[in-house]
């Protein structure tokens, strides 16, 4: 018999790379606010249910899963301090509605993966690693870092088999368009003018199909991560106006590239970069994925 994953907030864009990964080898059960009807129509072998998941418990029918991923979350980049009560309340809420659901459930379940962000860390020197502590700068990295501290808390007092993964930033197939890199390169594929910050700023960007390999490794070893920290990334960043070259080099492109018409935010985090020893060690290999074959291979195929 396959063993089964719930994922929580599986209609996003990590979570529909999880179901392209994960449907051959285990038997897959998706809850989601919002369910694209079109995407799940090709893998019939997955079990979809549309649920408002900060009020809403998985259903008691669906019995329990081998291991469950909570990838539900709120995610907004601005830095305005109205939007936080919103984002921490909802952030917890999900969280702890799947322990009440699940806390009876902790001798059954392999492991929980609860999502954080290496936005968490703020300006820690880097790389950063799972030991340091946090010093949030935006009220969605203090929702992540609130949730990263409870999982751990109930791991410790009550058992609940949960561990923490902090990705590095993701890009790939079924992006939001508006993110860093999707929207840099339908820019200069369309040919218009391309209007940026100094882009200065270097990050650890890892390819979503790397990035879904390493979650199934850590789902091969449950009991070497519950109640652990781990950064998830490549180990390595890049800068963003290297980014822009080669993808502007890449695509042919005749968009002007403007430098610096859009200053950088207050605060502004110059370099973001976990610590993977960790990662490596537990899933035992020290292969670091090429970023920029990865990058064309995004722009050839994803786009």
């Amino acid at each position: 018999m396959r063993q089964r994953i719930f994922i929580i907030g599986g209609s996003g864009f990590v979570g529909k790379n999880m179901v392209r990964f994960l449907h051959t080898k285990y038997d897959l059960y998706v809850y989601d606010r919002f369910v694209d009807a079109d995407f799940f129509a090709l893998f019939p072998d997955v079990k979809v249910a549309p649920i408002a998941l900060e009020k809403e418990m998985v259903p008691i029918e669906d019995g329990t899963p081998d291991f469950l991923i909570n990838l539900a979350a709120d995610v907004i980049g601005q830095r305005d301090i109205s939007l936080m009560d919103g984002m921490i309340q909802n952030n917890l809420r999900i969280l702890m509605n799947l322990y009440q659901r699940f806390q009876n459930c902790a001798g059954k379940m392999k492991l929980v993966i609860q999502f954080g962000s290496l936005e968490e860390y703020g300006p820690n020197f880097i790389p950063y690693k799972e030991t340091d502590r946090e010093c949030p700068l935006s009220p969605y990295a203090l929702a992540k870092q609130l949730t990263t501290n409870t999982a751990v808390m109930l791991y410790r007092n009550y058992g609940f088999p949960v561990c923490v993964v902090r990705p590095s930033n993701l890009f790939g197939r079924y992006q939001n368009s508006s993110k860093f890199i999707p929207y840099i390169a339908k820019t200069l594929l369309s040919g218009e003018d391309l209007n940026v910050t100094p882009c200065g700023q270097k990050r650890d960007f890892l390819y979503i199909d790397d990035f879904v390999d390493f979650i199934g490794k850590i789902l091969e070893n449950p009991h070497r991560v519950q109640g652990e920290i781990i950064n998830v990334g490549s180990g390595r960043s890049e800068s963003l106006q290297d980014i822009i070259e080669f993808l502007r080099i890449k695509t042919s492109s005749s968009s002007r590239v403007n430098y610096g018409t859009i200053p950088y935010r207050e605060n502004e985090a110059m370099q973001l970069i976990g610590d993977v020893s960790k990662l490596r060690e537990i899933i035992g290999s020290k292969e670091q994925p090429d970023f920029y074959k990865r990058l064309e291979e995004y722009i050839t195929c994803d786009i």
